[in-house]
C-alpha cells in the first residue's frame, strides 16, 4: 500500500513537470548554469601536489601580486605591483571576483599587513610605510599618513610588513641589504638587513626614520622577506642567503649557503635587544662537504666568508638559524596554520643550475615545544605540497610562489607574481582523488 502511494505521488509531481512550459524549463536551466563554479584556463602544466591536497586558480591576469591578507570580513587585499592594493571577494567556489583597487600607488611593490582589530592597513614603497584608517565595513581607505621613512637603498627593495597577533601595538620592518655582500651592515645603526618593531600608534602623530627609531628584532639578516608570529606569538621569518659564494677560492655557491628559518623570541618582548644573525660575515652551511676546510661543521651550522671572522666565531657569537632549506630556494612568506604548522613559499632564484625551489612546502611543528620537529641539522624537516613539474622550465615557464593568506575555511591562497595569477590549496575531502583543478 505504501509503495502504491509513493508511485501515485511521483507520478503527480511527473505530470506537473511535463506541464511546465519550454520557456520556464529553459529560464530554470539557464539559472542552474550559472550557479556551476568555473574553471580558470591556465597555460602552465597543471601543479604537482601532494597526497590528500587539492588545488584551483583563483584568479588570474593580475600585473604583479605580492604580498596578501585577509581583511575582517573574509576580502582578500593584494598588493599589485605597478599599480596599488586591489580588493576582491571570493565566491561559493572559491574564485576571487568583483576586482575593487582600493589604493592607486605605482610605487608599492611589497608590504602589506592590518591591524589585529582590522581598522588601520599598512603599506610600503621601498623608502616609506604608510598607514590608512580601513572601514572594515565598506573595505574602504581613508586619512593616509607616512609612518616609518628613509628606507630607501639599493638591492633589495622590498619592506616586509607584519602587525603580529601576538602583540597588536608594534609594526614590525624587515629592510634587507644593499646588494650581495652589504659591508655597512656589521653596524646596526646602517639601518640595514634588520628587523625593526615600532609602536605604530605613536607615529599616527609624528613619522620616524627607520635607522633612529624602533626595537631590534634581528640583525645580521641579508634579506628577510617572511615574517610571521606563530600561535604562541613567537616571532619567525625566512632568509633569502648570499649569491654566487666562494671560499678560499673555490666556488660552492650551487648549494651553498642554506636559506634560513630564523627565530626571534616573542613579540611582546620589546626591552630585548637580538643576536645579529651573522651577515654579512657567517652564512649557513646546506651542503659542508664541499667547503674548503669546513672542519666539523654540518648542515644548519654557520661558516665564515670574512677574513676577519673564523668559523670558531661564527658558532660563538652570532646566531644561527633554526632549521635551513636548500640553496637558492628564496623563501618569500611564512603563515602558521590551525594546527601550528608553517607554510612557506619558496620563490626560485636565478642563481642555481639546474633550478630549485618554485614550490609551496610545509614544516611541521610541535605544539607542546612550538618549534619545528626537525632538528637544525635535517634534510628532511619540509614537504613539498605545491610545486611545479618541471624545474628545468623555471623560472620562464613556471608559477613562482609569494605571498600566502589563510581564508576562515582554512583554504591557503596562494600568489604567483611571475604568473599574475592567485591559486587556491585545500585539503581533499574524504574518498576524492587528490588533483588540480584544471582545464
Amino acid at each position: 500500500m505504501k509503495v502504491f502511494a509513493f508511485l501515485l505521488i511521483w507520478a503527480s509531481l511527473f505530470s506537473q513537470i511535463l506541464s511546465i512550459p519550454p520557456e520556464l524549463l529553459d529560464f530554470f536551466k539557464s539559472i542552474a548554469e550559472k550557479t556551476k563554479c568555473r574553471t580558470l584556463k591556465n597555460s602552465l602544466p597543471a601543479p604537482e601536489l601532494a597526497s590528500g591536497y587539492r588545488a584551483k586558480l583563483a584568479i588570474t591576469e593580475l600585473r604583479d601580486p605580492r604580498q596578501i591578507l585577509f581583511d575582517k570580513q573574509g576580502r582578500l587585499l593584494v598588493v599589485d605591483r605597478g599599480i596599488g592594493i586591489k580588493q576582491f571577494k571570493v565566491d561559493r567556489c572559491g574564485l576571487l571576483v568583483g576586482s575593487t583597487t582600493i589604493i592607486e600607488d605605482s610605487e608599492l611593490n611589497h608590504g602589506l599587513t592590518i591591524s589585529t582589530d582590522g581598522k588601520t592597513l599598512f603599506a610600503s614603497t621601498s623608502d616609506v610605510a604608510y598607514g590608512w584608517s580601513y572601514d572594515t565595513d565598506s573595505g574602504t581607505v581613508s586619512n593616509k599618513k607616512a609612518l616609518v621613512t628613509g628606507m630607501s637603498s639599493g638591492g633589495h627593495t622590498t619592506r616586509s610588513l607584519l602587525v603580529p597577533d601576538g602583540n597588536p601595538d608594534i609594526l614590525l620592518i624587515s629592510v634587507g641589504s644593499d646588494g650581495n655582500f652589504d659591508q655597512g651592515t656589521k653596524e646596526y645603526s646602517s639601518g640595514r638587513s634588520q628587523i625593526r618593531g615600532f609602536q605604530w600608534k605613536d607615529l599616527l602623530s609624528e613619522s620616524v626614520e627607520y635607522r633612529e627609531g624602533g626595537t631590534n628584532f634581528g640583525w645580521g639578516l641579508r634579506n628577510s622577506v617572511g615574517l610571521r608570529d606563530d600561535k604562541k606569538g613567537q616571532l619567525w621569518s625566512v632568509e633569502n642567503s648570499a649569491d654566487n659564494i666562494k671560499r678560499d677560492g673555490v666556488d660552492v655557491h650551487t648549494d651553498n649557503p642554506g636559506e634560513e628559518l630564523n627565530f626571534h623570541g616573542s613579540v611582546r618582548d620589546t626591552s630585548t635587544s637580538r643576536r645579529n644573525y651573522g651577515y654579512p660575515s657567517c652564512f649557513t652551511a646546506w651542503d659542508p662537504s664541499v667547503i674548503p676546510d669546513h672542519g666539523d661543521i654540518t648542515r644548519g651550522q654557520q661558516f665564515s666568508l670574512d677574513s676577519e671572522v673564523d668559523d670558531a666565531k661564527c658558532a660563538s657569537d652570532y646566531q644561527a638559524p633554526r632549521l635551513a632549506f636548500p640553496a637558492h630556494t628564496a623563501p618569500l612568506d611564512i603563515i602558521f596554520d590551525k594546527a601550528g604548522d608553517a607554510w612557506v613559499t619558496q620563490h626560485g632564484s636565478w642563481n642555481r643550475d639546474p633550478p630549485i625551489g618554485y614550490q609551496l612546502i610545509t614544516i611541521p611543528f610541535d605544539n607542546k615545544t612550538g618549534e619545528p620537529k626537525a632538528d637544525s641539522s635535517s634534510n628532511t624537516s619540509f614537504k613539498a605540497i605545491f610545486s611545479n613539474k618541471d624545474l628545468t622550465a623555471c623560472p620562464g615557464r613556471c608559477f613562482r610562489p609569494t605571498s600566502l593568506a589563510i581564508a576562515d575555511d582554512g583554504a591557503i591562497f596562494m600568489s604567483s607574481d611571475s604568473t599574475g595569477e592567485i591559486y587556491r590549496i585545500e585539503k581533499e575531502q574524504s574518498g576524492r582523488p587528490s588533483r588540480a583543478k584544471w582545464p
